[in-house]
């Protein structure tokens, strides 16, 4: 059951969702350890994948509708579009990964990616892959060996609450630093 979410939030989060996938697969890893939340975050890259392709393809056929829902999603700008665009076209999928871990919004590259002609749909998928399994990854294998024993030393209550707490200040600072 705890797949799926994570499959369909991840889904959710490369087209329109402003929350990461990380949060259902730090999720998993507290509740059922490191190996179920590997699964959740390879899960969640390639349904991610899948999500990002539905931007790629909607940057290619009609950039300007793609560019204009984008710029409502909250944390995200025009401004910052058009840097991850430029990011996009100096560094390819080099920028994709950096990105993974900066805090820009998967679906920007998506979106410069199929906005700029020459690349293709099957090489952005595996490259999104490759760009977003590496957070996932650490995330589960994080929370998947220290949340257990967080919860066994102190009890499920502090520790959920202290995981509800701490992406409630995160987002709280990101959406401020963002603009939201």
């Amino acid at each position: 059951m705890l797949l799926a979410l994570i499959a369909v939030w991840a889904l959710a989060e490369a087209i329109v969702f402003f929350v990461v996938a990380d949060v259902p697969i730090m999720a998993l890893g507290i509740k059922a350890g490191w190996r179920k939340a590997l699964a959740g975050a390879l899960a969640a890259a390639i349904v991610a994948a899948l999500g990002g392709l539905v931007i790629f393809h909607w940057a290619a056929q009609d950039p300007a509708n793609a560019r204009a829902i984008l710029d409502v999603v909250p944390g995200i700008s025009v401004d910052l579009i058009d840097a991850t665009v430029g990011q996009w076209r100096s560094d390819g999928s080099l920028a994709m990964v950096a990105g993974s871990f900066s805090g820009i919004p998967y679906k920007l590259y998506a979106f410069a990616a199929g906005a700029i002609e020459g690349t293709g749909w099957f090489a952005f998928l595996c490259l999104s892959v490759a760009a977003r399994l590496p957070r996932f990854a650490l995330v589960a294998v994080i929370a998947g060996a220290a949340g257990p024993k967080l919860v066994g030393r102190f009890g499920a209550r502090p520790v959920w609450t202290a995981f509800a707490l701490a992406w409630i200040g995160f987002y709280a600072w990101y959406w401020s630093v963002m603009g939201f």
